[in-house]
């Protein structure tokens, strides 16, 4: 790790072992996650995008260590600068870590318990990390006006606000041991556009003053320009396109980067020449019974027969970083100008 990384994630991999059919067969494993490596500096947002079923948000819990790895290396670097590979701590070891990563969830109606005040909401991981109880509430006031809500909602129950408003809420509880890292996922999807817009640009906020880095999972390539440095692609498990957001958006190199694109809704459709080009069909393959070859080639327009039969490797193409076999010929042809 350099000085400036946050976190590295190296080969991580994640199956989870379904019930056995019987008759003797050994049960079958869903393969969530596949050999994913990336690294997040300082301060930074790094991007993961991809359908539901590309393994993102498995991807936030490995690292957060809500989800055992089945293999693979999570190396974070702490608030006094020593980096602890994590993926095999136990709960014991990690409880301080935790103070340090966070996680924001997608629905912001389920994530808050209902039962609960925002004052307990918030204040909790304070309590559970051994903090007095005034001080947690005078944290609690200070978070509620961090995002935008009045302190002397902490005695209200989630049920009085909207969602916009409990998307904050939880954004408050994620800020409350003052992490260096927060992933969060999927965390402005269940909104609508003006409330999605307001609460990205909470989080953007915080991060300038706080200095925060983000893993932000979106399906959304649309959202996820307006907030990430870095960007990867995810499909089936793999992280098939991956580099510079601005770099990868204007020219990406992946048959399945370029059918996420086309579904962004775009203000003239009639300029985007995209729109001539082959649709992407049909949906993503189980993870029990994954393509061979690469797993994209059973809906991408360009296969060929060597498609299906080889996996590719993620390689260097044009400042990003791409597994595809015909990245370099669909360039040269123009597919993604």
């Amino acid at each position: 790790m350099t000085p400036e990384t946050l976190l590295e994630v190296r080969n991580l991999t994640k199956h989870f072992p379904l019930k056995s059919p019987g008759w003797g067969k050994p049960a079958p494993l869903l393969r969530a996650v596949e050999d994913v490596s990336f690294s997040i500096n300082k301060g930074d947002t790094f991007g993961l995008v991809g359908e539901s079923g590309s393994g993102k948000s498995t991807v936030a819990r490995l690292i957060l260590r809500a989800y055992e790895l089945t293999s693979g290396t999570v190396n974070f670097r702490r608030a006094d600068g020593s980096v602890t590979d994590i993926s095999r701590l136990d709960d014991r070891a990690l409880r301080p870590i935790r103070a340090e990563m966070q996680m924001i969830f997608q629905d912001p109606y389920s994530s808050l318990n209902p039962r609960m005040t925002l004052r307990d909401l918030i204040g909790e991981p304070m309590l559970v990390h051994g903090h007095r109880k005034a001080e947690i509430d005078d944290r609690v006031a200070e978070l509620l006006g961090l995002v935008g809500l009045r302190p002397e909602f902490a005695g209200r129950y989630p049920h009085a606000f909207s969602g916009g408003q409990r998307q904050r809420i939880g954004i408050a509880r994620a800020l409350a041991l003052n992490p260096s890292f927060i992933a969060a996922d999927e965390a402005v999807s269940a909104l609508d556009v003006s409330v999605a817009a307001q609460n990205i640009n909470l989080l953007q906020d915080l991060q300038e003053r706080f200095g925060i880095t983000y893993l932000f999972i979106t399906h959304d390539l649309g959202m996820v320009e307006h907030i990430s440095n870095k960007l990867a692609v995810m499909y089936l498990g793999r992280i098939v396109e991956m580099g510079d957001t601005a770099t990868l958006l204007s020219r990406p190199r992946h048959p399945y980067t370029e059918a996420l694109l086309r579904a962004v809704p775009q203000p003239d459709p009639r300029g985007r020449a995209a729109r001539r080009r082959p649709p992407l069909a049909g949906e993503v393959p189980s993870a029990v019974t994954p393509p061979s070859g690469c797993a994209f080639h059973p809906r991408c327009p360009y296969a060929t027969p060597d498609c299906a039969r080889v996996l590719p490797e993620l390689r260097l193409l044009g400042g990003v970083q791409v597994r595809c076999h015909r990245a370099e010929d669909l360039a040269l042809e123009g597919v993604h100008g």
